[in-house]
């Protein structure tokens, strides 16, 4: 059974909601993680704006999933010549074109936060090199692909067409490989301080953050690649995939976060300090 461009969008929107629905508790949580105990450390103001900006970001794709809907089945489909799927298949609709462009930008700054926590990790520019210049051509493509789907033209029914195709497929690319890059450059970094000072710090606590940054790394990254898989396959199902990408950000970035912050609760002291740690917990 082939799925339906109206199908894909009604339960992509679905799941979602669902998803988003635990993305705003896991930001809620991030929030007072980051702003509890700040008598004793100083807020990092630059974790909290990223996680609003992709909060505010993931809240806008999912509003204009729910517009594309209502237009879809009932505004605007229902009195199109090809019907409510003619409204689904025109890549070049506004509402389509704002969702990728807001996608887009979620991704770019999911990347950027990754590439500074390589940096945090490591204190050298050198390092994060190749992430760096991974995420530059991630900026180049996206900037190509959201004017190709600006640009009416004979095949804007047609997102798998190669005007869009190469692009759509450079940006999940490159979205990976900054992942990639930048979580493993990330996690050998934790791994190295874990080794040489399991003596002196807590261990135990570095290798929570080894673990959850290996596994936020790895969620994200298959995700992606399951996207790619849809897009290359030709499948309605990069749709699905897609829509379900966008709370996921925002899930992966708080995780980090979230999971670190409540094992530093369960490990204060009675006299309320915390007990050895590594300064990577709080920025990451």
């Amino acid at each position: 059974m082939v799925l339906r461009l109206s199908e894909a969008g009604i339960i992509s929107t679905s799941l979602q909601g669902m998803m988003y629905g635990f993305s705003v508790l896991m930001f809620i949580l991030t929030g007072w993680i980051l702003l509890r105990h700040k008598r004793r450390r100083q807020t990092n103001w630059g974790v909290m704006t990223a996680g609003f900006t992709l909060f505010s970001l993931s809240t806008a794709i999912f509003a204009v999933n729910v517009t594309r809907l209502q237009e879809g089945l009932l505004d605007v489909g229902p009195f199109l010549s090809g019907g409510v799927e003619e409204y689904f298949s025109n890549i070049s609709q506004p509402t389509f074109v704002i969702k990728s462009t807001l996608y887009n930008v979620q991704t770019l700054v999911l990347d950027a936060v990754v590439i500074y926590r390589a940096y945090i990790a490591w204190q050298r520019w050198y390092a994060i090199l190749l992430p760096v210049v991974s995420w530059l051509g991630l900026l180049a493509t996206t900037i190509g692909n959201n004017i190709a789907l600006a640009t009416p033209g004979s095949s804007s029914s047609n997102v798998f067409a190669l005007q869009y195709g190469r692009w759509i497929s450079a940006v999940y690319s490159t979205t990976l490989a900054t992942n990639l890059t930048a979580t493993g450059l990330l996690a050998y970094r934790i791994w190295m301080v874990s080794h040489r000072a399991a003596d002196y710090v807590a261990a135990d606590r570095l290798n929570l953050i080894l673990r959850v940054v290996i596994e936020s790394g790895a969620i994200y990254s298959v995700a992606i690649f399951a996207a790619l898989v849809c897009f290359l396959s030709g499948s309605a199902g990069t749709f699905v995939a897609l829509d379900l990408l966008c709370p996921l950000i925002n899930i992966v970035f708080n995780m980090i976060i979230v999971r670190v912050g409540l094992a530093t609760d369960s490990e204060l002291s009675p006299s309320g300090s915390v007990g050895p740690t590594s300064a990577l917990d709080f920025d990451l």
